[in-house]
C-alpha cells in the first residue's frame, strides 16, 4: 500500500494563490451584478409636495417606500432624543475638548450672492470663534468645518438612523479624511447665520440632525433649478430685481426644531438659517439609493478617483494599499 506523499509548500502557496484569486474573481462578479441592479434602480426620482411631513415611530420598510424610493424629504422626529448628543453637546463641550483645533468659519453676508465658488472662509480656533460670536461681534460667522473623521470619538455620541445606512463607513479612513471630508461635519452657527442656497455635491442625500436650537428651511425639487440663478439667490431676502425668475419658484419651508432630523434627498436645493443658536449634525449618505448617481457624478469631475471609488468601496483593502504607495 503506497501513501500519498503531502502537498509539498510550494503547492500549498499555489493553492492559497489561486483560492485567494477565486475569491477575488467571485466577488467582483458579484459586484458587478449589483452595479447592473443599481444601474436601473438608481435614477433621479423625485416627488412634488407642499409640505415635508414630520414622523415618529418611523419603520424602516415605510421610509424606503414613502421617501427615499420616491424622492421626498421627511423630518424624523424621535431618533436624536436617544443620542449623548442630546445632552453633552454645547459650547462649553466645543470649547473645552475642542477649543484649540482650528476650522473654516464663514463669513455669512445676507446682501451679498454667495455660492459654493464665491463663499468667503476664514480659520479660527473653536475657542476664538465661540469668544467671538459671544462677544457679538460685528461678522456673522458660521463655523462649517468640524469634520467628525478627525475625532472619531465625536461619532461615539451619536448613533446612524436604522434609515440612512452609509456605505462611506465602509472606506478607509485615511481615504475618507482626504477626499469625502464633508461626510459627517458638526455646524456650529449662531443667530440668523446660512451656509447659503446650495444643492449637495454627487448625489449625495444628506440628513441633518438639530442637536440644540431651531432652523428653518427652505427646499426645491430639481426641476425648480432654472428658477435659483445657480444659488445666488438668498431665499430668506431675494433681490426680485436683481433675480426676477425667482418669483416663479415654488419653494417648500418648514421649521426644523431640536431633535429632529431632516432628509434630503439627492439634488434638491436648500438653504438653512439659524432662527436661534444652532448645533447641528450634517452627513452626507451613500447607499444603493443613489450610488450608480453619485460613481457617475464623481467620474466626470475627479476621473482618477472616481474610476478607483467603486472598487475602493467594495474592497477597502485596495484603498488602503493604494494610499500606501502613494497612487492616490
Amino acid at each position: 500500500m503506497t501513501l500519498q506523499s503531502p502537498l509539498s509548500s510550494y503547492n500549498m502557496i499555489e493553492l492559497s494563490f489561486f483560492t485567494i484569486i477565486l475569491i477575488f474573481i467571485t466577488s467582483l462578479v458579484i459586484y458587478l451584478i449589483k452595479r447592473l441592479r443599481y444601474k436601473k434602480k438608481c435614477k433621479l426620482v423625485y416627488t412634488p409636495i407642499d409640505s415635508i411631513e414630520r414622523r415618529s415611530n418611523l419603520l424602516y420598510e415605510e421610509f424606503v417606500r414613502e421617501y427615499a424610493s420616491v424622492g421626498k424629504p421627511v423630518i424624523i422626529t424621535d431618533v436624536v432624543k436617544n443620542w449623548k448628543v442630546s445632552t453633552k453637546w454645547n459650547l462649553d463641550f466645543f470649547r473645552s475638548k475642542y477649543g484649540s483645533v482650528k476650522v473654516a468659519v464663514q463669513d455669512y453676508n445676507p446682501e451679498g450672492e454667495f455660492t459654493r465658488y464665491t463663499r468667503t472662509y476664514e480659520s479660527m480656533r473653536i475657542a476664538d470663534y465661540i469668544d467671538y460670536v459671544t462677544s457679538d461681534g460685528d461678522k456673522l460667522l458660521y463655523l462649517t468645518g468640524l469634520c467628525v473623521y478627525d475625532h472619531p470619538e465625536l461619532w461615539e455620541d451619536c448613533e446612524q438612523p436604522i434609515y440612512f445606512n452609509n456605505w462611506y463607513t465602509k472606506m478607509p479612513l485615511e481615504l475618507l479624511k482626504k477626499y469625502f471630508r464633508h461626510t459627517y461635519e458638526v455646524f456650529i452657527g449662531f443667530k440668523d447665520t446660512s451656509v447659503g442656497l446650495h444643492y449637495d455635491l454627487h448625489y449625495d442625500a444628506t440628513w441633518i440632525a438639530v442637536i440644540s436650537g431651531q432652523k428653518k428651511v427652505v427646499l426645491f425639487p430639481p426641476d425648480q433649478e432654472k428658477y435659483l440663478y445657480e444659488g445666488r439667490v438668498n431665499c430668506f431676502k431675494p433681490n426680485l430685481e436683481k433675480f426676477p425668475l425667482y418669483a416663479k419658484a415654488k419653494p417648500v419651508e418648514c421649521i426644523l426644531n431640536e431633535g429632529e432630523i431632516i432628509r434630503i434627498p439627492p439634488n434638491w436645493w436648500h438653504q438653512l438659517k439659524n432662527l436661534e443658536d444652532t448645533i447641528a449634525l450634517v452627513t452626507g449618505t451613500l447607499n444603493e439609493w443613489n450610488y450608480e448617481l453619485y460613481c457617475q457624478d464623481l467620474l466626470e469631475q475627479a476621473p482618477v478617483i472616481g474610476r478607483l471609488f467603486p472598487l475602493v468601496l467594495k474592497f477597502p483593502w485596495l484603498g488602503r494599499s493604494l494610499i500606501s504607495i502613494g497612487l492616490i
